[in-house]
């Protein structure tokens, strides 16, 4: 008896950041992390992703930012490391991000594109979900190999197409005030 085909997946869109640099820091205090995010907020440093889990020996945060400004951001969190006695941070470059954007009620969004993600040999360096988007931070040379597993399993909408080795989002330099 034949197998019966699975059901595609519908997601509303999925989009690409390449040329991040990932900045993890292991076992710093809430308040080291605070101090880093206001250090790279005062350098203009912008973080596209930072996913944090506190614990018993202090927070675990991942932060991605632009791999131009990563020499910088380093040593502000270098310095912050050595002042206070905590971890040095680790930087894996270069990555991408990965976003993908749900249909209403999709819950199983993160459970299935893991699998994808496990099924092609992909194990990724962060993810963060919400209810609006997940978020998958790889290296950026698995791009096209997690394109082409989360595209086995997800459709996108009519007319929209995958996000293609050339093409990037790219956030406004310009500041509001505020």
């Amino acid at each position: 008896m034949p197998v019966p085909a699975m059901t595609r997946l519908r997601i509303t869109g999925w989009k690409h950041r390449r040329g991040l640099s990932l900045l993890a820091l292991k076992d710093w205090p809430w308040a080291g992390v605070n101090a880093l995010a206001g250090a790279l907020a005062q350098a203009h440093i912008n973080l596209p992703f930072l996913l944090m889990q506190g614990g018993k020996g202090g927070v675990w945060a991942r932060l991605c930012l632009d791999r131009q400004k990563s020499p910088q951001a380093q040593a502000l969190a270098e310095e912050l490391a050595q002042a206070n006695g905590w971890h040095s941070p680790v930087v894996n470059e270069p990555v991408i991000a990965l976003t993908f954007y749900p249909l209403a009620g999709g819950i199983t969004l993160p459970a299935e594109a893991l699998a994808c993600l496990a099924g092609a040999g992909l194990s990724p360096l962060a993810l963060g979900t919400s209810l609006a988007a997940m978020t998958v931070i790889l290296p950026q040379d698995k791009l096209s190999a997690a394109v082409r597993a989360l595209g086995e399993r997800f459709d996108l909408p009519p007319g929209a197409s995958p996000p293609e080795e050339r093409v990037s989002v790219v956030q406004s330099p310009v500041q509001r005030k505020g």
